[in-house]
Protein backbone atom coordinates (compact mmCIF):
# COMPACT_ATOMS: atom_id res chain seq x y z
CA UNK A 1 0.00 0.00 0.00
CA UNK A 2 0.95 3.60 -1.18
CA UNK A 3 0.55 7.19 0.30
CA UNK A 4 1.76 10.30 -0.77
CA UNK A 5 1.33 14.44 -0.12
CA UNK A 6 2.43 17.42 -1.38
CA UNK A 7 2.15 21.15 -1.16
CA UNK A 8 2.25 23.63 -4.20
CA UNK A 9 6.02 25.32 -4.86
CA UNK A 10 4.27 28.82 -3.71
CA UNK A 11 4.09 27.03 0.20
CA UNK A 12 0.24 27.91 0.48
CA UNK A 13 -0.71 24.17 0.55
CA UNK A 14 -1.85 23.47 4.22
CA UNK A 15 -4.93 20.67 2.47
CA UNK A 16 -1.62 18.76 0.72
CA UNK A 17 0.15 18.83 4.99
CA UNK A 18 -2.98 18.46 6.21
CA UNK A 19 -3.43 15.52 3.52
CA UNK A 20 0.30 13.74 4.57
CA UNK A 21 -1.11 13.70 8.90
CA UNK A 22 -3.71 11.78 7.84
CA UNK A 23 -1.34 9.09 6.52
CA UNK A 24 0.84 9.41 9.26
CA UNK A 25 -2.28 8.12 11.42
CA UNK A 26 -3.63 6.22 8.99
CA UNK A 27 -0.25 3.88 8.60
CA UNK A 28 0.71 4.48 12.02
CA UNK A 29 -1.01 5.59 15.19
CA UNK A 30 -2.36 9.21 16.22
CA UNK A 31 0.86 11.73 15.96
CA UNK A 32 0.93 15.30 14.83
CA UNK A 33 3.34 15.89 12.23
CA UNK A 34 4.30 20.07 11.82
CA UNK A 35 5.62 21.51 8.64
CA UNK A 36 9.47 23.04 9.46
CA UNK A 37 8.99 26.31 7.92
CA UNK A 38 6.85 27.17 4.42
CA UNK A 39 9.23 25.34 1.51
CA UNK A 40 7.23 22.91 -0.64
CA UNK A 41 6.63 19.89 1.44
CA UNK A 42 6.58 16.36 -0.23
CA UNK A 43 6.01 12.63 1.57
CA UNK A 44 5.31 9.48 0.56
CA UNK A 45 4.90 5.83 2.72
CA UNK A 46 4.71 2.71 0.99
CA UNK A 47 3.81 0.03 3.75
CA UNK A 48 3.24 -3.75 3.73
CA UNK A 49 1.16 -5.64 6.96
CA UNK A 50 3.14 -8.44 8.34
CA UNK A 51 1.58 -11.36 9.92
CA UNK A 52 0.63 -11.03 13.86
CA UNK A 53 -0.18 -7.14 13.74
CA UNK A 54 3.28 -6.14 12.64
CA UNK A 55 4.15 -4.05 9.40
CA UNK A 56 6.75 -2.47 7.65
CA UNK A 57 7.27 0.81 5.96
CA UNK A 58 8.93 3.46 4.21
CA UNK A 59 9.35 6.85 4.86
CA UNK A 60 10.53 9.70 2.06
CA UNK A 61 9.59 12.96 2.64
CA UNK A 62 10.95 16.46 3.20
CA UNK A 63 11.48 17.92 6.47
CA UNK A 64 9.05 17.99 9.21
CA UNK A 65 8.43 17.43 12.85
CA UNK A 66 6.73 14.98 14.02
CA UNK A 67 5.42 14.41 18.18
CA UNK A 68 3.45 11.64 19.36
CA UNK A 69 2.07 13.88 22.43
CA UNK A 70 0.20 12.77 25.69
CA UNK A 71 -2.87 13.64 24.43
CA UNK A 72 -1.96 11.29 21.27
CA UNK A 73 -1.30 8.82 23.75
CA UNK A 74 -4.79 9.21 25.19
CA UNK A 75 -7.09 9.78 22.53
CA UNK A 76 -5.35 6.51 20.72
CA UNK A 77 -3.64 3.87 23.08
CA UNK A 78 -0.94 2.00 20.83
CA UNK A 79 0.53 -1.14 22.42
CA UNK A 80 3.20 -1.27 20.02
CA UNK A 81 7.73 -0.75 19.68
CA UNK A 82 8.26 0.97 16.64
CA UNK A 83 12.05 0.14 15.46
CA UNK A 84 13.50 3.21 12.80
CA UNK A 85 16.00 2.70 10.51
CA UNK A 86 17.76 5.26 9.16
CA UNK A 87 18.70 5.02 5.82
CA UNK A 88 19.21 8.71 4.17
CA UNK A 89 19.90 11.99 5.44
CA UNK A 90 19.60 12.67 9.84
CA UNK A 91 17.33 13.13 12.38
CA UNK A 92 16.51 13.78 16.56
CA UNK A 93 14.69 11.63 18.33
CA UNK A 94 13.25 12.36 21.68
CA UNK A 95 11.70 9.88 24.23
CA UNK A 96 11.56 9.97 28.06
CA UNK A 97 15.02 12.14 29.21
CA UNK A 98 16.76 10.51 26.31
CA UNK A 99 17.38 12.58 23.15
CA UNK A 100 19.65 11.15 20.16
CA UNK A 101 20.57 11.77 16.51
CA UNK A 102 20.07 9.31 13.86
CA UNK A 103 22.99 8.74 11.22
CA UNK A 104 22.11 6.75 8.01
CA UNK A 105 22.53 2.99 9.04
CA UNK A 106 21.59 3.58 12.65
CA UNK A 107 18.50 2.50 14.41
CA UNK A 108 16.23 3.44 17.49
CA UNK A 109 13.53 2.34 19.22
CA UNK A 110 10.51 3.86 20.57
CA UNK A 111 7.55 3.08 22.19
CA UNK A 112 4.39 3.93 21.21
CA UNK A 113 2.82 3.85 24.53
CA UNK A 114 4.35 7.30 25.29
CA UNK A 115 5.36 10.61 24.04
CA UNK A 116 8.20 10.92 21.81
CA UNK A 117 9.47 13.64 18.96
CA UNK A 118 11.35 12.96 16.09
CA UNK A 119 12.77 16.02 14.41
CA UNK A 120 13.85 15.80 10.24
CA UNK A 121 15.45 19.40 9.50
CA UNK A 122 15.77 18.01 5.91
CA UNK A 123 15.04 14.97 3.35
CA UNK A 124 15.26 11.75 4.92
CA UNK A 125 14.16 8.56 4.26
CA UNK A 126 13.96 5.95 7.12
CA UNK A 127 12.57 2.18 7.39
CA UNK A 128 10.04 2.09 10.11
CA UNK A 129 9.26 -1.63 11.66
CA UNK A 130 5.89 -1.74 14.01
CA UNK A 131 6.00 -4.85 16.23
CA UNK A 132 3.15 -5.12 19.21
CA UNK A 133 4.58 -5.35 22.26
CA UNK A 134 3.01 -8.93 23.34
CA UNK A 135 5.77 -10.69 20.91
CA UNK A 136 8.19 -9.54 23.58
CA UNK A 137 6.52 -11.16 26.41
CA UNK A 138 7.98 -13.90 26.98
CA UNK A 139 11.44 -13.25 26.20
CA UNK A 140 14.32 -11.86 27.99
CA UNK A 141 14.32 -8.70 25.85
CA UNK A 142 13.42 -5.36 27.08
CA UNK A 143 13.78 -2.29 25.40
CA UNK A 144 13.00 -0.28 27.65
CA UNK A 145 16.47 0.84 28.40
CA UNK A 146 17.11 1.16 24.83
CA UNK A 147 14.66 3.83 23.99
CA UNK A 148 15.59 6.67 21.48
CA UNK A 149 19.33 5.64 21.89
CA UNK A 150 21.39 5.06 18.69
CA UNK A 151 22.09 1.73 17.80
CA UNK A 152 24.79 0.29 15.36
CA UNK A 153 22.91 -1.16 12.19
CA UNK A 154 26.59 -2.08 10.86
CA UNK A 155 26.98 -4.99 13.23
CA UNK A 156 26.88 -8.70 11.87
CA UNK A 157 23.14 -8.86 13.63
CA UNK A 158 22.80 -5.37 12.55
CA UNK A 159 23.34 -5.78 8.90
CA UNK A 160 21.30 -8.90 9.34
CA UNK A 161 18.39 -7.33 10.54
CA UNK A 162 18.87 -4.75 7.34
CA UNK A 163 18.74 -6.72 4.98
CA UNK A 164 15.55 -8.56 6.28
CA UNK A 165 13.66 -5.46 6.32
CA UNK A 166 14.89 -4.06 2.65
CA UNK A 167 13.60 -7.84 1.53
CA UNK A 168 10.76 -7.28 3.22
CA UNK A 169 10.12 -4.13 1.33
CA UNK A 170 10.97 -5.74 -1.80
CA UNK A 171 8.09 -7.78 -1.33
CA UNK A 172 9.66 -11.42 0.12
CA UNK A 173 8.09 -13.78 2.29
CA UNK A 174 7.84 -12.63 5.82
CA UNK A 175 9.35 -14.85 8.03
CA UNK A 176 8.00 -16.03 11.43
CA UNK A 177 7.67 -12.67 13.26
CA UNK A 178 9.12 -14.03 16.33
CA UNK A 179 11.83 -14.63 14.45
CA UNK A 180 12.35 -10.87 13.31
CA UNK A 181 11.93 -9.89 17.10
CA UNK A 182 14.81 -12.24 17.91
CA UNK A 183 16.73 -10.74 15.36
CA UNK A 184 16.09 -7.15 16.82
CA UNK A 185 17.25 -8.56 20.03
CA UNK A 186 20.76 -9.80 18.80
CA UNK A 187 21.56 -6.50 16.52
CA UNK A 188 20.20 -4.61 20.27
CA UNK A 189 22.57 -6.46 22.26
CA UNK A 190 25.45 -6.24 19.27
CA UNK A 191 25.01 -2.73 19.01
CA UNK A 192 25.20 -1.00 22.03
CA UNK A 193 27.97 0.59 23.62
CA UNK A 194 30.10 -1.60 26.71
CA UNK A 195 28.68 -1.42 29.44
CA UNK A 196 31.48 0.14 31.52
CA UNK A 197 31.35 3.19 28.89
CA UNK A 198 27.27 3.23 29.95
CA UNK A 199 29.08 3.74 33.17
CA UNK A 200 31.31 6.46 32.58
CA UNK A 201 28.80 8.41 30.04
CA UNK A 202 26.37 8.21 33.16
CA UNK A 203 29.03 9.90 35.52
CA UNK A 204 30.04 12.88 32.92
CA UNK A 205 26.08 13.18 32.83
CA UNK A 206 24.93 13.47 36.18
CA UNK A 207 28.36 15.82 36.70
CA UNK A 208 27.21 17.79 33.61
CA UNK A 209 23.41 18.81 35.36
CA UNK A 210 24.98 19.31 38.54
CA UNK A 211 26.88 22.06 36.71
CA UNK A 212 25.16 23.67 34.09
CA UNK A 213 24.57 26.58 35.61
CA UNK A 214 28.26 27.06 35.43
CA UNK A 215 29.26 29.22 31.99
CA UNK A 216 32.77 27.74 32.40
CA UNK A 217 31.84 24.33 32.00
CA UNK A 218 33.70 23.09 29.18
CA UNK A 219 34.68 19.95 27.42
CA UNK A 220 38.53 20.51 28.66
CA UNK A 221 37.12 21.15 32.22
CA UNK A 222 35.09 18.21 32.57
CA UNK A 223 37.45 16.03 31.27
CA UNK A 224 40.15 16.98 33.50
CA UNK A 225 37.99 16.74 36.54
CA UNK A 226 37.28 13.18 35.78
CA UNK A 227 41.05 12.76 34.48
CA UNK A 228 40.69 11.58 30.81
CA UNK A 229 41.11 13.29 27.39
CA UNK A 230 38.85 15.69 25.87
CA UNK A 231 38.58 13.02 22.89
CA UNK A 232 37.94 9.94 25.40
CA UNK A 233 35.01 12.25 26.18
CA UNK A 234 33.40 13.91 23.14
CA UNK A 235 33.94 9.74 22.15
CA UNK A 236 31.74 8.88 25.03
CA UNK A 237 29.24 11.32 23.94
CA UNK A 238 29.08 10.30 20.09
CA UNK A 239 28.25 6.83 20.99
CA UNK A 240 25.00 8.53 22.82
CA UNK A 241 24.05 9.97 19.42
CA UNK A 242 24.17 13.20 21.32
CA UNK A 243 27.42 15.39 21.37
CA UNK A 244 28.70 16.84 24.63
CA UNK A 245 27.73 20.83 23.49
CA UNK A 246 24.21 19.24 22.87
CA UNK A 247 23.72 17.33 26.01
CA UNK A 248 25.06 20.27 28.00
CA UNK A 249 22.46 22.80 25.95
CA UNK A 250 20.12 20.77 26.54
CA UNK A 251 20.46 20.57 30.42
CA UNK A 252 20.79 24.06 30.67
CA UNK A 253 17.44 24.29 29.02
CA UNK A 254 15.96 22.41 30.93
CA UNK A 255 17.55 23.95 34.02
CA UNK A 256 16.04 27.32 32.73
CA UNK A 257 12.38 26.09 32.53
CA UNK A 258 12.22 25.04 35.76
CA UNK A 259 13.37 27.95 36.93
CA UNK A 260 10.68 30.20 34.91
CA UNK A 261 8.20 28.07 36.38
CA UNK A 262 8.97 28.22 39.74
CA UNK A 263 10.12 31.49 40.34
CA UNK A 264 7.12 33.86 38.16
CA UNK A 265 8.50 37.11 39.47
CA UNK A 266 12.53 36.40 39.02
CA UNK A 267 14.06 38.39 35.92
CA UNK A 268 14.27 35.70 32.92
CA UNK A 269 17.18 37.40 31.74
CA UNK A 270 18.51 36.62 35.23
CA UNK A 271 17.96 33.31 35.14
CA UNK A 272 19.30 33.00 31.77
CA UNK A 273 22.50 34.04 33.34
CA UNK A 274 21.88 31.25 35.81
CA UNK A 275 21.42 28.67 33.85
CA UNK A 276 24.62 29.17 32.19
CA UNK A 277 24.01 31.08 29.08
CA UNK A 278 26.18 34.02 28.45
CA UNK A 279 23.67 35.49 25.62
CA UNK A 280 20.12 36.36 26.85
CA UNK A 281 19.83 36.46 22.70
CA UNK A 282 21.52 32.78 21.92
CA UNK A 283 19.12 31.64 25.21
CA UNK A 284 16.52 32.70 23.76
CA UNK A 285 16.54 31.55 20.32
CA UNK A 286 17.91 27.88 22.00
CA UNK A 287 14.51 28.30 24.13
CA UNK A 288 12.07 28.72 21.54
CA UNK A 289 14.18 25.83 19.19
CA UNK A 290 13.46 23.47 22.30
CA UNK A 291 9.73 24.27 23.26
CA UNK A 292 8.24 26.09 20.22
CA UNK A 293 7.59 29.05 22.84
CA UNK A 294 9.41 32.18 23.94
CA UNK A 295 10.31 32.43 27.61
CA UNK A 296 7.49 34.94 28.33
CA UNK A 297 5.12 32.96 26.58
CA UNK A 298 5.45 30.05 28.52
CA UNK A 299 5.47 32.03 32.12
CA UNK A 300 2.29 33.52 30.71
CA UNK A 301 0.87 30.34 30.08
CA UNK A 302 1.70 29.27 33.73
CA UNK A 303 0.57 32.08 35.06
CA UNK A 304 -2.70 31.78 33.30
CA UNK A 305 -2.99 28.30 34.44
CA UNK A 306 -2.34 28.98 38.25
CA UNK A 307 -4.53 31.40 37.58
Amino acid sequence: MTWSAATAADGHADEGFERWREVVCQTYTRLSPERLGETPFAGEIRMRPIAGGASISRITSTGQLVHRRARDVAAKPCDALFVNLQVEGRSTVRQRDTETRLEPGSFTLLDARRPFAMRFEGPFRQVCLHLPLELFEESRFDGAGLLARRIDGDTVFGAALREQLQALLAGQEAPDIRHLAYLLRLACEGGRRPLLADEHLAMLQKHVAAHAGDPGLTPHAVAAHFRISVRHLHKLFAHSGESFGRHLLRRRLERSLQAILAAPDRPITEIALDSGFSDSSHFARAFRQRYNQSPRAVRRAAALRRG
